[in-house]
């Protein structure tokens, strides 16, 4: 059976209305929802998958949205009413707010088919027969349809596929502004925000950006893209590269605020960086166990200081 992959605009009309059967509702209102229901299974799945975050996220939310209500209190002006599409469009606004106070990541699980926690490393089989190793704190979306597309989209982290020979459709994997396309390979996918880097172990990809450059790889080649622009392919130590799936983690001359989001992976807090200190470069190779200690001898080797703010915050300065 195919599954059903949901759009952002199937769970804005989802989301609106939710906004308008939140109390009570006219038999017109509900006649028409209904109908909406049965024009189509994604309306359906979106407005279940919409009814399950505002079930989790009611109380932050109305409370945010308490704070910022539009509506008078004690003296009505002239001016627009406040519509249900008002109402809709606060509604989404104090669930992304709710979101992002409770998890930054929420939205992305949500989306996710497979996804992993911080400091886990797990494989999973694909519907064609191949195969991925996420890496910690990674989601990853399945946009397979049988026998018309062979798609991933990768939302945060690092992936290490093995694609099935010998299918006719050709296997991609969407990372934000680039795109790997293969027919048969082992390859590795890392993404942090709009920063993708791509390593080969054997076949060949061709690694393509937002404007149309295309890069090919073969095995023990990397390339990364910055913002949808690939860079220059060159040559790498896989047993660095790939050292993730075995518990060590290897830099060179990598920015600290690159290194740092590595790290975020494997600790569940927010790293952030002051005084220009993102931007200096380090090496190094470190153990993924200890990824406290780990910042720590970033930090000193920039001569940088660690400051936990609370528990989910870290201060590097």
């Amino acid at each position: 059976m195919q599954s059903i992959i949901l759009t952002g605009a199937d769970r804005k009309a989802a989301y609106e209305w939710l906004a308008l059967r939140d109390g009570e509702t006219g038999p017109e209102t509900e006649a028409s929802f209904q109908n909406w229901l049965r024009q189509s299974p994604r309306n359906r799945k979106a407005y279940e998958e919409a009814n399950r975050l505002w079930a989790m996220l009611r109380t932050p939310a109305l409370n945010i949205s308490a704070a910022n209500d539009c509506r008078p209190e004690t003296r009505v002006r002239a001016g627009p009413a406040f519509t249900p599409w008002a109402m809709a469009a606060s509604l989404v606004f104090a669930i992304a707010v709710a979101v992002w106070m409770i998890d930054p990541a929420f939205v992305q699980n949500w989306r996710a088919d497979m996804k992993t926690a911080y400091g886990e490393t797990r494989s999973f089989s694909l519907p064609d027969g191949s195969s991925v190793i996420l890496g910690p704190d990674a989601a990853l979306v399945n946009n397979f349809a049988e026998g018309e597309r062979r798609d991933v989209e990768i939302l945060r982290g690092e992936a290490f596929f093995r694609v099935k020979h010998g299918l006719p459709t050709p296997f991609v994997v969407d990372a934000g502004k680039g795109r790997v396309t293969v027919t048969g390979t082992a390859f590795d996918v890392d993404r942090i925000g709009d920063h993708i880097s791509v390593v080969v172990e054997n076949g060949s990809v061709d690694v393509s950006g937002n404007a149309g450059q295309t890069r090919s790889l073969t095995p023990s080649e990397k390339v990364s893209l910055d913002d949808g622009r690939p860079g220059a392919v060159s040559t790498v130590d896989l047993g660095l590269e790939l050292g993730w799936m075995t518990g060590q983690i290897s830099f060179d001359r990598q920015p600290v605020d690159h290194v740092m989001a590595t790290l975020e992976r494997y600790l569940p807090v927010k790293i952030m960086m002051r005084g220009g200190i993102g931007d200096r470069l380090v090496s190094g190779s470190f153990p993924t166990d200890d990824p406290e200690e780990a910042m720590q001898a970033i930090a000193a080797a920039v001569d940088a200081r660690v400051r936990h703010i609370t528990p989910w915050i870290v201060v590097v300065f």
